[in-house]
């Protein structure tokens, strides 16, 4: 489930929306986004948008999306003075990202017999 719905005409108002960088949705965007990395998730569909024919769409972003995302909106973030969310994209874009980490396998050996 995404974190917003939209109910817009057509698909062109959203992404008329996203190229003129609409302050409510980047500010929607970047809200969500950083909520999906802080609690490490995979992915997130940021915004459910249903058309006025009723036709629908879901706009979402992968894990190795979310740097860049939020990179690109902090110019967009500083015009509007929200100085709070560039401090915490900036804190976030400052850590090293982490290697997945290695599962490591115990072989126990089988039931009654010695490893």
């Amino acid at each position: 489930m995404a974190c917003h719905c939209l109910y817009l005409n057509n698909s062109r108002e959203f992404f008329a929306l996203l190229k003129q960088r609409d302050p409510d949705i980047i500010l929607k965007m970047v809200k969500c986004v950083l909520s999906a990395a802080k609690r490490g998730k995979d992915k997130i569909d940021i915004f459910d948008i249903t058309f006025k024919n009723m036709d629908s769409l879901a706009f979402g972003i992968d894990k190795h999306q979310y740097r860049e995302m939020l990179g690109n909106c902090m110019d967009d973030l500083i015009a509007m003075e929200e100085y709070e969310l560039c401090a915490e994209i900036k804190k976030l874009l400052d850590k090293k990202p982490r290697k997945p980490r290695k599962k490591v396998l115990l072989n126990m050996g089988e039931p009654g017999i010695a490893p």
